[in-house]
This record gives C-alpha cells, structure tokens and sequence, in this order.
C-alpha cells in the first residue's frame, strides 16, 4: 500500500499497466472469428479486448462478477457492446455449440478450481471449444517454493491450499470508512504446480507450446511467480 503525506492513498490491486491485456492481444484471431473467456471477472481484460475490435463470449461463474463486466460494458458504444456477448455459467460443464477463434483464460482464473480434477474439467471446457489451430492462452499464479518438497520441486503432487486468504486480483478498494475491509473481497485462492498444469492439459487432449514468466515476453523459468502459456489441441 502507498502512503503519502501521513495519510492513506487509494488502493488499486490492479496494474496501472495492463501488460496482460497486450499479450493476450496478440492471441486474437484475424478476421471475425469469435473468442471465447473463461473467467471473464469484472471485465476489464474483456473490454480491453473489445475496444480492439474483438468478438467476445464472456463467461464468468460469479452473478457479482457478471454484474460488474455489465457496468464495464455499458460504458461502450453500442457498436462495442454487441460484440461482447456476456453470460453466467460453470466454467467446468460449459458447452456452447460453436467453436471459437481463440479460448482465454485470464486474471489468474485457474486458481478459483478447487482441485486438480475441477482444473481438468475446466480444460476440457477450453479443448471443446477450441476451432482449427486456435489458441488457449491463460495466465496462472504459480505457489511460492515453500509449498512443494524439496526433494520433488516439481513432482506427482498435489500443491496445497493458500496459507491466507488473498484480495481477489480484480477488484478495488475505492475509499474508507467504518468497515475499511467492506471494498475488499477475499478468497481463498488454489495455487497449482507447472507439473499439475501439464497433466491437466494433457488429460484435456492439450499440449502447451510456449510458457513465458509474466507478460514481457521473456521464456519462463522455475521460481517464476506467474506463467502465461499459450496450448493447443494435440494432433
């Protein structure tokens, strides 16, 4: 938190610099081939995306998150909106009769799964929806390496539960008053292993192509906090 001048600032959990909006836009599709985003949030990588052009399903699970991607859209042109298609369902059994130009997966929304077998399913929702050489790119919280043994850094196992309750990424605290916690919604997030991922992609008929540490474009690397990976359908 930033302070200044003895008094408490506004605090943002989100970068000023939405470098994860710039990759991710490197993955749309040309032409007017759909995208479809699983986790959508509160909107802000949709919209994003949206202003760029892109033709957007957006699906979140979370009637509050579904509410506040409906103010972030409103704020559009109408021309804007109708391409941004916004719906409530289970990201694990969400089967839409299209398939899409791109799947994505943003804002670390792997780590509302709750298990490995929730991640699984949550894969096979992006491989079904999935067209011809299109992309699944998601971006995921890695745990720090106090969760795993030593012996096994990145072994057959299950990495378990965050050790406190975190902010969730997406939304903000705007001001202060009697409840300084009433702006600030926590969840208990599930961080997974790169070893969990690969066998979830891999029971999803997915392979990953490229892993990068964050969004600057540099080749990840064991330690990394986050990893950005781009999957396709194995042939």
């Amino acid at each position: 938190m930033k302070r200044g001048e003895g008094r408490r600032r506004v605090l943002s959990l989100v970068s000023d610099v939405d470098a994860d909006v710039t990759r991710y836009a490197e993955h749309l599709p040309k032409a007017s081939a759909q995208v479809l985003v699983l986790g959508s949030a509160d909107g802000r990588v949709v919209r994003a995306l949206v202003k760029r052009g892109a033709q957007v399903t957006a699906v979140d699970p979370s009637l509050r998150m579904v509410a506040r991607a409906e103010q972030a859209r409103a704020e559009l042109s109408g021309e804007a909106q109708a391409r941004w298609h916004l719906m409530r369902a289970d990201l694990r059994s969400l089967r839409l009769p299209e398939r899409f130009g791109a799947v994505f997966a943003p804002q670390n929304a792997l780590a509302l799964m709750a298990s490995r077998m929730d991640l699984e399913a949550l894969f096979a929702t992006a491989a079904a929806h999935l067209g011809a050489e299109a992309p699944f790119v998601f971006d995921v919280a890695l745990p720090p390496p106090r969760y795993l043994a030593l012996e096994e850094p990145e072994g057959p196992h299950n990495a378990v539960a965050s050790e406190r309750t975190v902010f969730t990424p997406h939304l903000r605290e705007t001001r202060r008053g009697a409840n300084p916690d009433a702006g600030i919604h926590r969840l208990l997030l599930r961080p997974f292993t790169t070893w969990e991922i690969d066998a979830a992609l891999a029971a999803a008929g997915l392979q990953a192509h490229s892993r990068d540490g964050a969004f600057g474009g540099r080749a990840w690397k064991p330690g990394d906090a986050v990893m950005l990976v781009v999957a396709y359908l194995k042939r």
